[in-house]
């Protein structure tokens, strides 16, 4: 049986829902955006918008078009999804929770947008998710959210970017460990 299909979403355009009952923790999706054509985030912003919001930062100013299917996500301030990346451009996808067949597979779009870190470049969206919890916008500025947040998310992050934010993150527990 399919693990996933794709349909359209009130409000959001299309969306990847559950096919099948999913467990907590299993892997639905590895993307591997390495071999990828890579352009600048000028040549991305003229290719078609659908090339444009499936792009994907893949490191060193580049960015790849992600056309699998975990492309169709939706962000969700409470996912039932979560990225955990290997690498700037590979990523595994897997279940924040257990999930029954039509529940929407969705992930929080700022745990992976590493090129936004830090306010570079931070964009901002409307947020739609319509969650209890929701923050009514969405932004790419990892360290821009709660500091709980970040420490829920921190082990997900790419190796890189926890050695480029070593420093940040690190002063991120200790001022955990003193409250």
């Amino acid at each position: 049986m399919d693990l996933y299909l794709i349909a359209s979403t009130p409000h959001k355009g299309l969306g990847v829902f559950a096919a099948r009952p999913i467990r907590e923790d299993e892997l639905l999706f590895q993307i591997d955006l390495r071999s990828r054509p890579q352009y600048s985030l000028r040549d991305i912003a003229a290719l078609s918008p659908w090339d444009n919001d499936h792009s994907d930062y893949v490191g060193r100013g580049r960015y790849a078009v992600d056309d699998s299917p975990a492309s169709y996500m939706n962000h969700s301030c409470e996912p039932t999804c979560y990225y955990h990346m290997r690498s700037i451009a590979m990523k595994d996808v897997y279940a924040a929770r257990d999930l029954v067949a039509g529940d929407e597979l969705t992930h929080d779009y700022a745990a992976t947008s590493v090129d936004q870190f830090a306010g570079r470049s931070t964009w901002v969206l409307a947020c739609r998710c319509g969650s209890s919890t929701c923050r009514g916008q969405v932004t790419g500025d990892f360290f821009a959210l709660s500091e709980d947040w970040q420490r829920q998310h921190y082990v997900y992050l790419a190796p890189s970017i926890k050695r480029k934010y070593r420093d940040r993150l690190c002063a991120l527990f200790q001022a955990e460990q003193r409250s």
